[in-house]
C-alpha cells in the first residue's frame, strides 16, 4: 500500500512501499542530485532490530560496499548505502518488472500448469550469469572476495517488461544469517525450501556452489510449476539432508531426460558432487536451450510478460503489445502442448569434462519418480562411488547414452522382484537383478490403494514417501506377454523395456485428463452454439417488434397527428419543421409530431413572418389561428382636386405639375427639403407610374408601422414576451467597442481589474462588462459577463468588451482593465475599457423593450426552452439572451446587467424597463424566437410566492 505521501530520506524522497520482510522494508523512491537531477531508485531499510547488532553493522557495510562495486547486466545495481538518521539502507537500481516468484504464480493463473521450458531455461542461464559474476569477483587487490548470494529464491530474481533478468540483495543474506545464528542458536531462518544440504545442517562455510543448489531447485520450480520440497519447516529438513524428492518428470512428463538430468547434477547431495561453478550450470542449461529450440529469442519472454502483466503496464502509461503469432504460443502452452525436440541429447558440455569420470554422476539430490528405472547397470570397478548417492540417479555415460547409478550397499532380495523396471517413456534393454531398496513406512499406507498383485517391496517405488498414488492392479493379458525368465510381479515387457503399474495408472491419468479437456472443449462449443443461437433469436425478435409489431400499432401510429390552420388574412403559405406544407390556410396541416417540438412558419406578401414553435401533448390538438401583421398600413389617398381648364398649369406635363409639389413638401431631419429619396411622399392629386395605374402612397422617413413598433417595444401589462433574434439581435462590430484578436485555437482566461461608473452619483461604480467573442464556437458561449472571476473563452477570433448606456456618454467616468491570458508560460494581454468611448447605445432596431414596469412590484420571468438561431448549423442556437434592467436609482444603471438562460425562472424588481438583445456579428441568417413568461408575483399569498418563486434567481441587486 502506498503512503499518503512521499517522505525525505536524506537526499531521497520515498515515494511509495514496494513490501516489507523480516529484515527489510522496501520503498519505490527518487533520488536527487545537483541542478535538479533526479533519479528513480529502490530504497530498503534495514529494520531497527538489526541495527542493534554491531556484527551485523560491520558486515553489512562491509558487504554492501563489496556489492556496490559489482556491475553485471543480471545484477541489480546497488549504487549507494549509508546510515540516515540511525537507519542504514542500501539504494539499488529501479528495475521495471516482476519478481519471478509473482511471474510463476500469474503464469499459474493464466492457465500454464508449467512455466514453458525454453523460458525456463533461458532464465536459469541469466540467473547463473549473475551468480557466476559475483562469486568471481575480485577487490581492488585482484583476490576473489568469495561472495556468496545464500538466499537464491524467485524473490530474489527480477524481470523487467524488457525481458531482462536480475539478481538482487547480494550479499544481505550472509549478515543476516550471522546474526541469526548469534541471536537464535540452533534455529534456521530463510526460504527454507530453496536450502542447500549444508545450509539446512547449519554450517556456516558456505561456499558459490550452495547458490548453483538453490538455482537447481529454482528451475525445478520453474518447470514443474512446485517446489521440490513443500510442506512446513520440520518435516521438509530431514528431506532436504537426505534428498528425498521426485525428479521432474514425476510432475512433468514433458520433461526431457536431458533437462532432468542437468537438475539432477544440480542438486546433488554432496557439493562435489555438483557444478562447481555456476557457469558450467549456465553452459549446459544454454546448449539443451538452442539445441531443442534453435529459433529461440529473448524477446519471447518480455511478450510473456507483456501478456501476463498487460493491466500493470496500462496503469503506469506504457502499452501492452502482444503479436498473434504469440498469443497462438500462448494456446500451445495452456494446453500443455509443446514442440518436438530437435533430436537425441548430446552429453553435457565437455567444459565440464567427462561426466562419466566426474564424482558429480553419482551423488543426486533426489530420488526416482514412480516406475522410474533404478535397475541401471552397475558401475565398473573404478567407477567412482559416493556415499551419499541416491537411487534412481540418472547417468550420462562416455558414450551419450543414459543409465542410472545405484547404491550397491543394499543387499538383494530373492528373484529379483523388487527391482525397479525400466519404463516404456525410458526404454532400454533387460538388465541384471539388483538388490532391492529398503522397505520404508509408507508402504502400509501404500498397500491400501495397491492390489495384492503388487509386492509389497515395490510400494515405495511405485509413489513418492509424502505423496502415495493410487495404483492399477497388473492385467493378466500384460502380464502373459511377458518373457520367460523375467519375474511377472507387477511388470510388463514391451519388447523395448518393462511395463510397471505406475505406466498404467499414468497412462489412465493421461487418458482421463484427454477425456476432461474434451467434455470442456465439447461444453464450450455447446455453450457458444446456444448464445450464438439465443443472439440471433433476440436479434429476429427486436426487428419483427420494430418494423411488425411496433410500425402497426396505435401508438406508432399517434406519433403523427393533424392540426386545423387558420389565419387571418388568409392564402398564407405554411412549413411545418422546414418543410414546405402544401396549399394555403386556411387548411389542414398533418405531419405534426405529438410529443415533440414543432415550428410553424407562415408567409404571406406584404406581411411579416409568423413564426409559433409548440409541442402538442396529445392527438386531440386545438385549432390554431394566425393573425399575420401588415408591413405598412395604407392611407386613405386625398380627394383629387380638379383645376379649370383654362389653367394653364394643367396643360403641363405630369413632370412639370408635380413640381410646385416638391418644393412645397416639408422638411426632413436634416433641415433640407424632402426629396424622392428621402422617403417623402410626392403625390399631389396626380397619376401615379405603376403597373397598377393606382397611386402609391410612401411612409416619412423614420415612421414605423404598429406592427414594426411591436417587435421592438412591448407594453406592460403582457403575458408574454417574445425575443427574436431576427429583429432583436445587436450586430457588435458596427458599434464602438474595445476590441483584441485572438487565436481561435487557443482557449484563454479573461477577468477584469478596476471599475467605471455610466452614471453620476454613489454606487453606480461597477467592474461588469459586456463581452463577445466573434468566431465559430457554440453561440452560447460566444456572449456573457465579465468580472473579476476567471472566465474561459474559447474558439475566438476577436473579442469585443463594452457596457450598455442609455444615458449617453456625458456622465460617463473611469476605465477597466481587461486582462486576457493565453497560459502561464506566455505573458498576458490586456484590452482597456474606456467609460466615455465604450459604453454602447443600442439602437432601437436592434434590441426588444418592455416599458411600463412597477418598481415596487415583483416579476418573476420564465424563458421558455423554445428555438432559435444565430446562424444555421448545429453550433447556432442560442439559449440565452443578455438584458438590463432599469430602475428609479442611478445605482440600477450598472448593477442590473444579467444572462437569462431557457429553463430558468428569475425573479426581478425595482425595475421600471427591461431591455434585452442577442449579441452577434450579422442578422441575415437569424430565425426562431424565445419567449418569456412574466407574471406578477406581488398579490400572491405568502405560500404561493414561496412556490412560484421556488429555484428562481435572484436579482443581482
Amino acid at each position: 500500500m502506498a503512503d499518503p505521501t512521499p517522505q525525505h530520506f536524506g537526499k531521497y524522497v520515498l515515494l511509495s512501499k514496494i513490501a516489507a520482510g523480516g529484515m527489510a522494508v522496501t520503498y519505490r523512491a527518487r533520488m536527487t542530485g545537483a541542478a535538479g537531477v533526479t533519479k528513480p531508485c529502490v530504497i530498503k531499510q534495514i529494520l531497527p532490530h538489526f541495527v542493534d547488532e554491531a556484527d551485523f553493522v560491520e558486515m553489512f557495510i562491509g558487504e554492501a560496499r563489496l556489492v556496490a562495486s559489482m556491475s553485471h547486466s543480471n545484477i541489480a545495481q546497488v549504487f549507494d548505502f549509508g546510515e540516515v538518521d540511525g537507519q542504514y539502507f542500501i539504494a539499488m537500481e529501479l528495475v521495471q518488472g516482476q519478481p519471478l516468484s509473482k511471474v510463476l504464480r500469474r503464469a499459474a493463473r493464466a492457465g500454464m500448469a508449467c512455466f514453458p521450458e525454453a523460458l525456463a531455461l533461458h532464465v536459469a542461464s541469466k540467473l547463473c550469469d549473475g551468480l557466476d559474476y559475483a562469486h568471481r569477483h575480485v577487490g581492488e587487490d585482484g583476490v576473489e572476495m568469495g561472495l556468496v548470494h545464500r538466499d537464491v529464491s524467485p524473490d530474489n530474481v527480477l524481470i523487467s517488461y524488457e525481458g531482462e533478468i536480475k539478481v538482487i540483495d547480494f550479499g544481505i543474506a550472509k549478515a543476516t544469517s550471522a546474526v541469526e545464528a548469534k541471536t537464535s542458536p540452533g534455529t534456521l531462518k530463510g526460504k527454507y525450501p530453496y536450502f542447500s544440504p549444508e545450509q539446512a545442517r547449519g554450517r556456516q562455510d558456505l561456499d558459490s556452489r550452495t547458490d548453483v543448489y538453490a538455482a537447481g531447485v529454482v528451475l525445478y520450480e520453474m518447470v514443474c510449476g512446485k517446489r521440490p520440497y513443500e510442506g512446513e519447516f520440520v518435516t521438509v529438513l530431514p528431506r532436504i539432508l537426505t534428498g528425498d524428492c521426485l525428479p521432474p518428470s514425476a510432475h512433468n512428463p514433458a520433461v526431457s531426460p536431458d533437462l532432468e538430468t542437468v537438475i539432477s547434477h544440480a542438486m546433488a547431495m554432496e557439493r562435489e558432487s555438483r557444478y562447481q561453478t555456476a557457469k558450467e550450470l549456465s553452459e549446459s542449461l544454454v546448449e539443451l536451450l538452442y539445441r531443442d529450440n534453435p529459433r529461440f529469442t529473448p524477446a519471447l519472454l518480455s511478450q510473456l510478460m507483456a501478456y501476463l502483466f498487460a493491466e500493470e503496464l496500462m496503469a503506469e502509461g506504457r502499452k501492452a503489445e502482444v503479436s498473434p503469432a504469440f498469443k497462438e504460443q500462448i494456446s500451445l502452452w495452456q494446453l500443455g502442448t509443446v514442440e518436438p525436440s530437435a533430436g537425441r541429447a548430446r552429453p553435457l558440455s565437455s567444459s565440464s569434462g567427462s561426466v562419466s569420470s566426474n564424482p558429480r554422476a553419482s551423488s543426486p539430490g533426489m530420488r526416482s519418480k514412480p516406475g522410474s528405472d533404478s535397475g541401471a547397470r552397475p558401475p565398473s570397478d573404478g567407477a567412482r562411488k559416493s556415499p551419499g548417492s541416491s537411487p534412481g540417479m540418472r547417468k550420462v555415460t562416455s558414450s551419450g547414452s543414459i543409465r542410472r547409478a545405484t547404491n550397491t550397499g543394499i543387499p538383494r532380495s530373492e528373484g529379483g522382484a523388487g527391482r525397479r523396471p525400466v519404463t516404456s517413456e525410458r526404454p532400454g534393454p533387460p538388465v541384471p537383478e539388483l538388490p532391492d531398496e529398503p522397505d520404508t513406512d509408507s508402504a502400509d499406507i501404500l498397500k491400501t490403494f495397491i492390489p495384492t498383485v503388487v509386492p509389497a517391496a515395490l510400494a515405495p517405488l511405485a509413489a513418492p514417501l509424502d505423496t502415495p498414488v493410487e495404483t492399477p492392479a497388473v492385467t493378466g493379458q500384460s502380464m502373459a506377454t511377458q518373457p520367460a525368465g523375467v519375474s511377472s510381479a507387477g511388470r510388463t515387457y514391451t519388447g523395448t523395456g518393462y511395463r510397471t503399474a505406475a505406466d498404467e495408472a499414468r497412462e489412465l491419468l493421461a487418458k482421463e485428463e484427454a477425456e476432461r479437456i474434451a467434455k470442456q472443449q465439447k461444453a464450450m462449443k455447446t455453450m457458444t452454439i446456444y448464445v450464438f443461437g439465443a443472439a440471433i433469436v433476440m436479434l429476429f425478435i427486436a426487428l419483427f417488434y420494430n418494423f411488425v409489431i411496433k410500425s402497426d400499432s396505435p401508438e406508432s401510429a399517434s406519433n403523427a397527428g393533424t392540426l386545423w390552420l387558420a389565419s387571418k388574412p388568409s392564402g398564407a403559405k405554411v412549413k411545418l419543421n422546414g418543410r414546405d406544407v402544401p396549399g394555403k390556410t386556411p387548411l389542414m396541416v398533418e405531419g405534426v409530431l405529438v410529443g415533440e417540438a414543432n415550428t410553424l412558419v407562415l408567409t404571406l406578401p406584404g406581411h411579416l413572418a409568423w413564426t409559433r414553435r409548440f409541442t402538442p401533448t396529445s392527438m386531440m390538438m386545438e385549432p390554431m389561428n394566425a393573425e399575420l401583421q401588415p408591413l405598412v398600413t395604407t392611407p386613405e389617398p386625398p380627394p383629387v382636386v380638379e383645376k379649370p381648364a383654362e389653367n394653364p398649369v394643367a396643360e403641363k406635363p405630369v413632370e412639370a405639375a408635380l413640381q410646385p409639389v416638391a418644393m412645397a413638401a416639408p422638411l426632413d431631419d436634416g433641415g433640407t427639403p424632402a426629396t424622392a429619396d428621402s422617403g417623402v411622399a410626392m403625390v399631389a392629386g396626380t397619376k401615379a407610374i405603376d403597373d397598377d395605374d393606382a397611386p402609391q402612397p410612401l411612409v416619412a422617413k423614420g415612421e414605423k408601422s404598429q406592427a414594426e413598433r411591436e417587435l421592438n417595444e412591448v407594453d406592460y401589462p403582457t403575458r408574454l414576451l417574445v425575443l427574436r433574434p431576427m429583429f432583436n439581435a445587436a450586430p457588435i462590430p458596427e458599434y464602438a467597442t474595445a476590441t483584441i484578436d485572438l487565436n481561435p485555437a487557443v482557449s484563454y482566461s479573461v477577468w477584469t481589474q478596476g471599475s467605471a461608473s455610466l452614471a453620476e452619483g454613489r454606487g453606480t461604480a461597477s467592474g461588469t462588462l459586456v463581452y463577445f467573442a466573434e468566431g465559430d464556437g457554440p453561440v452560447d458561449g460566444s456572449f456573457g459577463l465579465l468580472s473579476a472571476s476567471t472566465r474561459t473563452i474559447k474558439n475566438a477570433r476577436k473579442l469585443y468588451v463594452f457596457a450598455v448606456d442609455d444615458n449617453g456618454p456625458e456622465d460617463n467616468s473611469g476605465s477597466i482593465r481587461v486582462v486576457v491570458r493565453q497560459s502561464a508560460y506566455v505573458p498576458p494581454r490586456a484590452l482597456t475599457f474606456e467609460a466615455k468611448e465604450h459604453s454602447v447605445q443600442l439602437k432601437p432596431e436592434h434590441q426588444v423593450v418592455l416599458r411600463g414596469l412597477n418598481p415596487r412590484s415583483t416579476y418573476l420571468f420564465t424563458v421558455r426552452d423554445d428555438f432559435a438561431e444565430l446562424r444555421s448549423g448545429a453550433n447556432g442556437r442560442v439559449r440565452q439572451v443578455l438584458c438590463i434592467e432599469r430602475g428609479t436609482s442611478p445605482s440600477s444603471v450598472r448593477a442590473t446587467h444579467r444572462v437569462l438562460e431557457t429553463g430558468k425562472r428569475y425573479q426581478v424588481t425595482d425595475t421600471e424597463d427591461l431591455r434585452c438583445f442577442f449579441p452577434d456579428s450579422k442578422r441575415s441568417d437569424n430565425q426562431g424566437a424565445l419567449e418569456v413568461d412574466v407574471v406578477d408575483a406581488t398579490s400572491l399569498s405568502r405560500k404561493d410566492r414561496a412556490a412560484a418563486m421556488r429555484g428562481s434567481r435572484r436579482s443581482e441587486r
